[in-house]
């Protein structure tokens, strides 16, 4: 079975949607990646060298959050993994999916907000309605 992915990134609307890619993996019996993609480019530019101390941080956030719901589906049964990325949030979320010929993305919509609009994430429909056209894999959105 092709795994499921479900993109996260902490707060009460990810809890609710790695609660809904656990239930997900559990009736599919497939093997569940949390993804955690990180990206600076919010801090505006930066040298080098704070870039670098920024990207490390928010890694080791991302790796954090990340334990937490690999903790949530491990004691529910799932199969689960966990990666955490830095880049451009869309277009590391899109090649991942093709990476590991995922069969389906969870993915939380949130509420509009600067870090949002920050991030390059806006809306989740569009971005789910812009995955599927560019891949085949099913984009779950959770509300």
């Amino acid at each position: 079975m092709r795994p499921i992915v479900c993109a996260t990134r902490g707060g009460e609307a990810s809890h609710r949607t790695q609660e809904r890619a656990i239930a997900l993996a559990r009736e599919r019996n497939a093997e569940l990646t949390f993804l955690c993609i990180v990206d600076a480019s919010f801090a505006g530019p930066l040298n080098e060298r704070l870039a670098a101390a920024l990207d490390d941080e928010l890694r080791r956030l991302g790796r954090s959050l990340l334990h937490i719901a690999e903790a949530r589906a491990q004691e529910q049964g799932v199969l689960v993994q966990t990666v955490c990325m830095s880049g451009p949030v869309r277009k590391n979320i899109q090649a991942y999916l093709h990476q590991v010929d995922a069969s389906a993305l969870v993915i939380g919509q949130s509420r509009p907000n600067v870090m949002n609009q920050a991030l390059g994430l806006g809306d989740a429909d569009d971005f789910a309605e812009t995955l599927r056209q560019a891949t085949s894999v099913e984009i779950v959105v959770v509300t």
